[in-house]
């Protein structure tokens, strides 16, 4: 007596395996490393394919580069470029405010004159997290219907006159 083997069935077999990701060739690095140097995308397109000797009509580079920034690993790659830029912009500025607070902290308590340290000290109190010296305005909404806002108004008329 043989044992029957159970029918096995892939569950959930309908998806396709996933792609592998070519690398890209050395023509599209040369492509993203111009963009990322700042070139326009026919410019870059032109450096990357063209070694100064292309000799295809300006429409076809718009167009050629145009197909190369759809390229989802090169599009990937210049936002991840650009990340890095913008993440290095804030963290230059980050360190520069840093530095100048420690120098204003420093000529506050070391100032030669009081007019010095006076004047480190107002700029110290103008940094944002201490906001010691911005102006606040503070608004109010009262819901109140137009009567009720001249009964005020009268009321606070009247009080004035009688002060006055």
């Amino acid at each position: 007596m043989t044992k029957k083997r159970p029918d096995l069935r892939l569950v959930g077999g309908d998806k396709k395996p996933a792609k592998k990701k070519r690398p890209l060739t050395a023509k599209q690095e040369r492509f993203v490393a111009e963009m990322i140097r700042g070139a326009t995308q026919a410019d870059a397109y032109r450096t990357a394919y063209g070694d100064g000797k292309l000799k295809m009509k300006s429409s076809a580079v718009y167009t050629e580069a145009g197909r190369l920034m759809a390229h989802p690993e090169i599009t990937r790659r210049l936002l991840a470029a650009q990340a890095s830029v913008e993440r290095s912009a804030v963290s230059s500025a980050l360190s520069k405010r840093r530095w100048i607070v420690e120098r204003l902290q420093h000529e506050a308590e070391h100032a030669q004159s009081d007019a010095g340290r006076v004047r480190a000290l107002e700029l110290l109190g103008k940094v944002t997290e201490v906001a010691l010296f911005t102006d606040r305005i503070e608004q109010v909404d009262n819901d109140l219907s137009p009567d009720q806002l001249r009964d005020e108004l009268q009321q606070r008329l009247l009080k004035l006159v009688d002060d006055g």
